[in-house]
């Protein structure tokens, strides 16, 4: 399988809140890491793959909302419990700009 990734992705663990659309599925979860064109987060459900979820990260100072497509979700081998990688999609410019500078700040750090 290639890589298809870009850019930086910090190993963060973060608090984000996720709806899975259409429905109103709210679940809280965290994440494992995070870049500006994605996330990896945890889930106690399988999340199939295609589904648009929303998501409010919490950035320490700033919480953003951002929607994303779950490219795939696979179960952890120790746990009861799923991994899934996020695609984010249609990001804003302020989200972008606030992601991008979280990130710096890690990345420098």
């Amino acid at each position: 399988m290639q890589e298809r990734r870009n850019g930086f992705r910090a190993g963060v663990s973060f608090p984000i809140e996720c709806n899975v659309l259409p429905r109103r599925n709210y679940f809280y979860t965290v994440s494992k890491d995070l870049s500006a064109c994605g996330a990896k987060i945890v889930s106690h459900d399988f999340l199939p793959q295609g589904n648009v979820v929303k998501l409010n990260i919490n950035l320490i100072d700033k919480v953003i909302d951002l929607k994303a497509k779950v490219i795939w979700c696979s179960k952890e081998r120790i746990a009861e419990r799923y991994v899934a990688g996020l695609e984010f999609m249609e990001v804003s410019e302020p989200n972008k700009g606030a992601l991008s500078q979280f990130l710096s700040k890690i990345y420098n750090s």
